[in-house]
């Protein structure tokens, strides 16, 4: 399945282990079910990392996301997988600049 020319995306929980997934190409609308049998609910988080990997931009699949799942975060989960470790590297860097002040501070203290 290749959505990279899809113009609009839309998500539709049916119940707790199926989503209808539809999409809007130059032939009109087309649709796909995800279903999850083995855990019995469907992660929001799959359904954005399953229409990503069929091609589908961020940037439709985000709104469609939301409206589904309006306490989903699409960028937090991107950020989590696409970068896991974006919180140590953030909070080393703060340490850095407190380190660097800190020693600015004592450089100009003891002129």
């Amino acid at each position: 399945m290749d959505l990279r020319k899809v113009d609009e995306v839309a998500v539709s929980p049916q119940s707790e282990d199926r989503v209808l997934i539809w999409w809007r190409q130059a032939g009109g609308w087309s649709s796909f079910a995800y279903v999850d049998e083995d855990s019995g609910w469907v992660d929001p988080g799959d359904v954005l990392w399953w229409l990503l990997s069929q091609g589908a931009r961020l940037e439709l699949v985000r709104p469609a996301l939301s409206a589904a799942y309006p306490a989903f975060d699409v960028d937090a989960e991107v950020d989590r997988v696409t970068m896991p470790d974006r919180a140590e590297k953030r909070a080393k860097d703060e340490q850095r600049r407190r380190d660097a002040r800190a020693e600015f501070m004592r450089a100009r203290r003891q002129r």
